[in-house]
């Protein structure tokens, strides 16, 4: 990692502190995406496994190779200094909502 991207993620997504401050000169770079899932191109899909027989691999062979699954958020790249990277109660969507900038619109 060059100097312009180590300043980049000097500070730790949690605890909001340099890292390195707590002694330990370690860190995580996380990227986090969240999908949503696609029921319709799953219910195609299994339709198609369906009527032959459950042939997993040839239904995949003459399926479109459509998407699955869309992402529902843009990738957030994340900083977890060592110190935090060791606590127990971690919770991914709690890390995405204190980085991500998107406003949702109700």
């Amino acid at each position: 990692m060059k100097e312009r991207e180590l300043r980049a993620h000097a500070t730790c997504s949690m605890c909001r502190k340099k890292i390195g401050e707590s002694g330990m000169p370690l860190f995580y770079r996380v990227t986090i995406e969240r999908f949503g899932v696609k029921l319709d191109a799953v219910r195609r899909q299994t339709g198609l496994e369906m009527m032959l027989n459950g042939h997993v691999a040839i239904a995949q062979a003459m399926s479109p190779d459509e998407d699955m699954a869309v992402p529902v958020m843009e990738k957030l790249v994340l900083v977890v200094c060592e110190t935090c990277s060791t606590m127990r109660s971690c919770c991914v969507a709690s890390l995405a909502e204190r980085e991500s900038t998107v406003e949702w619109s109700r």
